[in-house]
């Protein structure tokens, strides 16, 4: 939703030893990088007169050559804590602001769908093709210098080798599929999809608040105790529907009111490590903030194991795994199959870590994350699933009762018309993933005028669990969405902003173009708009 914008020209030699003189620090980019994009980007950030711009992009060295860094062990749910013990590694905060330089090697990929539902289901069959043979992996404990050190960062087939940050990436992060999905409640939705819940000010984007400005606020700090932003609804804030200042949230009383009449987007997620081995997906709600179950008691799928006494508490039962560990270079190559040995799993393969027993070398292997499938219940139980990787496809199931009775989560029903856009994460967190547009979604019936010949699909009704091979397929483009965020889209820079104010217009017909092309779009945007961020 962008409109285009002149390039900037690269800075002389001359010109870059001034900025860097101002700015009191050397400017650094990615391995890869090309010298022009690195002058180019300076040059935006000279023109807006702000320092913040390097920093929040992690690409500020300081005279002495220490960069500033963020936590290399943060994921998209939890941080690490202060004394998990990590192995020293690149800098990894350029990737996860998303420069130009490291976006998806893929810019746009096909995600055939399927929905069905029977008198009591409904049910999500996913099938995509990704060729990173190792993506049920997700943060690791790895044997190294005779130390477990954590291998937390994104996966290696995640980025692009020609950028030349291939042979960087040792860590892994698991591959996730989610949906968002509406049942018309959310003004905006049915238009603008996802692009409606990242905000400026939100985690993983150049400019986002965090730490001690988001711990004092009343409502962040105090009532959810969180010391980050993530994706939310306009409506949770003050103003018009459109109005989404971060700090600006409405009064607990009125979100626990909109909460109740259902204005929030229900999105399930299905994490190929962290819920896949025990079969279920995580539940959230969107609201004031990216929630989990709203409902207690709840218990998520996964948890967590720490290194105690040097060793990781748990390792694999060695009568399911060979000495309990997994190799990682074997996992590099894509050579441990996808079994349930690919996950620790509580009640099933998983025992205390033994000495005696455990085949400990250097590059041996165990989870640091586990699944508890025993100990789901409430919310944390609604959405159950089915993962296989195989010759380089995955095929996702998730399904759920009709109607579960839940705070913050939708009900379905035969006959109705829900809003819908799903997306993929390929190996990795935060930015790293493919939006689709939002579509409109019947149960059993045709949506009514979609806004685009393609924007409609049909839940087909079935007896019992469907067959997907009777089932109609629709092949749904997703595309690498860029940074631009929704306070982008609203202000006065945006050409079409008054239609977007009013809710006039869609993403289909504004950006009803090839999908790459609008991919493309939005990494020119980036880097022509980086000095806004």
């Amino acid at each position: 939703m962008a409109n285009d914008s002149d390039e900037a020209l690269p800075l002389d030699d001359e010109e870059v030893a001034e900025i860097e003189e101002e700015l009191n620090g050397t400017f650094t980019m990615p391995r890869g990088s090309s010298e022009t994009h690195r002058r180019r980007l300076l040059g935006a950030i000279a023109g807006a007169g702000t320092v913040a711009v390097a920093g929040c992009l992690g690409l500020f060295q300081e005279p002495d050559g220490r960069e500033e860094t963020d936590d290399p062990g943060a994921d998209d749910d939890e941080p690490a804590d202060d004394d998990d013990e990590i192995t020293e590694r690149p800098d990894y905060t350029e990737i996860d602001t998303m420069m130009p330089d490291w976006v998806m090697k893929d810019l746009v990929i096909p995600l055939d769908t399927q929905i069905a539902y029977n008198d009591e289901q409904i049910f999500f069959n996913f099938t995509w093709e990704w060729d990173v043979p190792n993506g049920w992996f997700h943060d690791l404990f790895v044997y190294e210098d005779d130390e477990w050190v954590r291998y937390g960062e994104p996966n290696p087939g995640v980025a692009d080798p020609d950028y030349g940050v291939g042979d960087i990436f040792s860590g892994f992060t698991e591959d996730r599929l989610s949906f968002m999905i509406d049942d018309g409640s959310v003004e905006g939705f049915e238009n603008f999809g996802g692009w409606l819940t990242i905000h400026e000010g939100t985690r993983t984007l150049p400019g986002a608040v965090e730490g001690e400005e988001v711990e004092d606020h009343p409502h962040h700090g105090d009532i959810l105790e969180n010391d980050d932003v993530r994706k939310y609804i306009p409506q949770s804030r003050n103003g018009e529907w459109w109005e989404n200042d971060w700090d600006d949230v409405k009064d607990q009383e009125e979100l626990d009111e909109m909460l109740e009449n259902g204005e929030f987007l229900d999105m399930p997620m299905l994490r190929a490590a962290r819920g896949a081995p025990g079969g279920y997906a995580t539940t959230h709600c969107i609201l004031d903030h990216r929630h989990g179950a709203m409902d207690e008691p709840s218990t998520r799928i996964r948890d967590s194991q720490d290194i105690v006494d040097g060793n990781p508490e748990f390792m694999f039962d060695p009568e399911v795994v060979d000495g309990g560990t997994l190799d990682l270079d074997e996992i590099y190559e894509g050579n441990v199959p996808q079994t349930d040995t690919h996950g620790l799993i509580e009640g099933e393969n998983m025992v205390p870590f033994d000495e005696d027993e455990a085949d400990v070398y250097e590059g041996a292997v165990i989870p640091r994350r586990y699944n508890r499938p025993d100990a789901v219940e409430g919310p944390g139980a609604i959405w159950q699933v089915d993962a296989t990787y195989e010759n380089g496809t995955w095929t996702m199931e998730m399904w759920r009762d009709l109607s579960v009775d839940f705070l913050g989560e939708k009900e379905f029903e035969p006959g109705e018309v829900y809003d819908f856009s799903p997306a993929v994460h390929g190996g990795g967190a935060q930015r790293w993933h493919w939006v689709g547009y939002p579509y409109k979604l019947g149960l059993g019936v045709e949506p009514e005028d979609p806004v685009h010949e393609d924007a409609g699909l049909v839940a087909q009704e079935v007896d019992g669990r469907p067959d997907w091979d009777e089932v109609e397929t629709y092949t749904i483009p997703l595309m690498y969405p860029g940074q631009t965020d929704w306070t982008w889209l609203v202000s006065d820079e945006h050409p079409r902003v008054d239609e977007i104010r009013n809710n006039e217009i869609n993403i289909w017909e504004y950006h009803d173009e090839d999908p790459e092309a609008f991919a493309q779009r939005m990494i020119d945007l980036e880097e022509a708009m980086a000095a806004r961020k």
